[in-house]
């Protein structure tokens, strides 16, 4: 057997649910038959990835608790191995695993990928932030800015329960709320501001701006869209306060061809 193929055999056995045919591996002068001493790496392997799991989901894996969290982390990492040199990007589907596998708990899903969105925002790649004073200093040059970039860390969503008052209390070692399906869903912005990570509720009018500047829509297209979607809302003062807004909290770049 040549290295190639040992390290594919070592790894179909760890990977292998039932952890069977290692009987190739030599046995260990102590008496540590070969399946054993295998078995050490299977655990470990998937110890290891649920560990990940739970430090990327702490707010989950608070709410619902060590027992459940470790049980559904486990499903997850038996059907979802590592594809990531970069052991911190493995569980971006556990999200979408919880809402599967909790059906009539669609909060729990909910907290998981707020507490993805937020993992993801502190180590996303970095960007040239548009701030005011960046602005005014093009705009005095003479260039003309018409059409922004979000942030590469800039995540929308929308939750349709009260689970951003779950994810404070948890936040704030209270007892979380009871959960309560929402008359309308809340639209959250997540992004990374200096190397904090951040969220916040946003409007309709201003989830609808920001999908559109999400879509590559220059600020005139932006402007019209608004116009068309909300025709009884007062668009120029309200895109103005946003992008005020905007520039304050870092999330737009310049936008290069």
């Amino acid at each position: 057997m040549n290295l190639a193929e040992l390290q594919a055999d070592f790894q179909g056995l760890v990977l292998d649910r039932e952890c069977q045919g290692a009987e190739w591996i030599s046995g260990s002068k102590r008496g540590i038959t070969s399946k054993r001493r295998l078995e050490i790496y299977h655990n470990a392997y998937r110890i290891r990835l649920i560990g990940v799991l739970r430090d990327t989901f702490e707010h989950t894996a608070s709410y619902i608790g060590d027992d459940w969290f470790d049980r559904l982390a486990g499903s997850y990492v038996e059907a979802n191995t590592s594809q990531h040199s970069n052991i911190g990007l493995y569980g971006q589907g556990f999200p979408e695993h919880l809402s599967e596998m909790l059906e009539h708990d669609q909060e729990v899903a909910e907290l998981a990928h707020l507490d993805w969105t937020l993992r993801r925002a502190f180590d996303g790649p970095d960007a040239d932030v548009l701030t005011r004073e960046v602005l005014e200093k093009l705009a005095a040059s003479g260039v003309s800015v018409e059409k922004f970039s979000p942030v590469p860390t800039l995540k929308l969503c929308s939750q349709r329960y009260n689970t951003l008052d779950i994810w404070h209390a948890i936040n704030q070692d209270e007892v979380p709320p009871e959960v309560v399906t929402l008359d309308e869903p809340v639209h959250l912005l997540t992004w990374r501001k200096g190397h904090s990570p951040h969220f916040r509720s946003v409007s309709v009018i201003e989830y609808a701006a920001l999908n559109y500047l999400c879509g590559g829509c220059d600020l005139e297209a932006i402007g019209e869209g608004l116009n068309a979607d909300f025709p009884d809302a007062d668009i120029v003062n309200e895109f103005g306060l946003m992008i005020a807004r905007w520039l304050d909290d870092e999330i737009l770049t310049v936008y290069n061809d």
